[in-house]
């Protein structure tokens, strides 16, 4: 009986090392890499653009969705209400239309799920969390940004960084009377902090380009 718990026991550390081993390789990986390296240089350009306007920022928000979790890449609060980011770090051709667009980089190709509907799931569940706590009236934006200047937008899809800066600036100047202090808490207090469940939102994750 001890030697088959022994046995059991050695399986399961043996399949932790394994399972920690392809995380670290996919934390690691060169689009992993990018994709950070992307959300950090929106964020930088987030606090930049609005620093004038005591904007409240949560990068990589973790919030509630049903049993599941929803990972919002970029999370703005403002006077004209919330913005919600989903970055996006590739290069190449991004063409096509509909819930499945192509990538292509050279003669390499592969869909891509669509980041603008990506993004509306996003929106859907700020919009869901504003109304269960009483913020039903609150403005919500969406923006998908592309940071790498060697992208081919053939697609409706998205824009790059310049684009953004002229897009956060219009709705910037829409004063419409929100408290970004109270909203920033509101999602502080139900964004999800259990590193299990986040760990298993990102490993299940289909959408990591």
């Amino acid at each position: 009986m001890e030697t088959k718990t022994k046995v059991i026991l050695i399986i399961i550390a043996a399949l932790l090392v394994l399972l920690f081993i392809v995380c670290i390789a996919n934390y690691f990986s060169k689009g992993k890499r990018k994709g950070r390296a992307a959300e950090r240089k929106v964020a930088g350009t987030l606090k930049k653009l609005g620093k004038n306007d005591n904007i409240r920022i949560i990068n990589n928000a973790f919030l509630p969705l049903y049993r599941k979790t929803c990972e919002i890449d970029h999370l703005v609060f403002g006077r004209f209400g919330i913005l919600v980011v989903e970055t996006k770090g590739i290069s190449g051709t991004v063409s096509g239309k509909g819930k499945k667009l192509e990538h292509s980089m050279g003669a390499v190709k592969h869909k891509l799920y669509n980041p603008e509907m990506q993004n509306k799931t996003h929106i859907d569940n700020v919009t869901h969390h504003l109304k269960k706590g009483g913020f039903e009236n609150t403005p919500v934006y969406g923006a998908v940004v592309f940071t790498d200047k060697d992208i081919d937008l053939k697609a409706n899809v998205g824009m790059k960084l310049d684009q953004f800066k002229d897009y956060y600036t219009r709705i910037a100047s829409a004063d419409a009377g929100c408290n970004q202090d109270v909203l920033y808490h509101h999602f502080e207090d139900i964004r999800v902090r259990n590193p299990i469940r986040k760990f298993f939102h990102r490993f299940n994750k289909k959408d990591w380009d």
